[in-house]
């Protein structure tokens, strides 16, 4: 098992996970540093959610070690929370305040409240929200635990633009203002990764393919977008054109032997799934 470091929160060591017989993470490994601001992107089943719940401790590895900084505080925002029938926003809110033995203010949350447009939800059962409704109770609670280390897993879904605002304003100028603070985002909206990453890690068939600068990114392709686009290229056309997909990858992964092997078998794995 690893061992932490003082400037160390999460210390991942040759994690792999299985679900049945569908290895999704494989012999992983990644130190995530206090004040870290790291942005991970890949297809979907590229296993992204997966190494978050691992690193939130929802899940166990099948192989390797997640070491934690003792004591440390998680606050993750679930792409899909479920919650005991009946229970309301508030419930969940008192709970999480009792489990991590945190005192707030009523014009703290309420100040969260307003943030996330849920001052009029907060009362209603969680089972009869929206999609969006619902996601807003998931930030809240995240938030609300004071985190050492913030997972925040597509945290735009089900959420309209003003309220989207809102939420980036809060991360801006309040959560984030936390130097110590640890910040993993999941996301498909490459807006986010370059305003609140400094670091981008490409994921692909349950490996870290590679990591790269948000700065230098954006210096050399004019935003993370582009550069995503040019890095997946092959992935886009492949779901149309396999032959246009060898030719873009012999472009794309040239001087790149590991994301080569690696784009193989993601498109071995489409192939079987198509065949079933």
């Amino acid at each position: 098992m690893g061992s932490i470091i003082n400037d160390e929160n999460v210390k991942i060591t040759n994690v792999s996970k299985k679900y049945k017989n569908n290895l999704v993470i494989k012999d992983l490994s990644l130190t995530i540093s206090n004040k870290a601001r790291i942005g991970i992107v890949g297809p979907n089943g590229s296993g992204k959610t997966t190494l978050c719940e691992m690193i939130a401790q929802l899940r166990r590895p099948t192989s390797g070690a997640i070491t934690l900084k003792p004591n440390l505080k998680i606050g993750m925002q679930l792409q899909e929370g479920k919650y005991p029938k009946g229970m309301t926003g508030w419930d969940l809110v008192n709970y999480y305040l009792r489990s991590y033995k945190l005192k707030k203010s009523i014009k703290e949350i309420k100040k969260l409240l307003y943030f996330l447009d849920a001052e009029t939800i907060i009362n209603k059962p969680i089972s009869t929200l929206s999609g969006g409704q619902q996601q807003k109770i998931n930030i809240l609670l995240a938030l609300i635990v004071d985190p050492d280390l913030l997972i925040l897993d597509e945290l735009a879904t089900g959420l309209d633009l003003e309220v989207r605002e809102r939420i980036y304003e809060l991360l801006e100028n309040e959560i984030f203002t936390n130097k110590d603070l640890s910040v993993l985002i999941v996301s498909h909206n490459m807006n986010e990764i370059e305003r609140f990453c400094k670091e981008l890690i490409f994921m692909l068939n349950g490996e870290i393919i590679s990591i790269h600068n948000v700065k230098k990114v954006i210096q050399e392709y004019g935003s993370v977008e582009h550069f995503v686009k040019e890095k997946f290229k092959a992935y886009k056309v492949g779901i149309y054109n396999k032959l246009a997909v060898a030719k873009n990858l012999e472009e794309v992964t040239a001087n790149d032997e590991k994301w080569a092997k690696s784009w193989k078998k993601h498109l071995d794995k489409k192939d079987k799934d198509n065949d079933k």
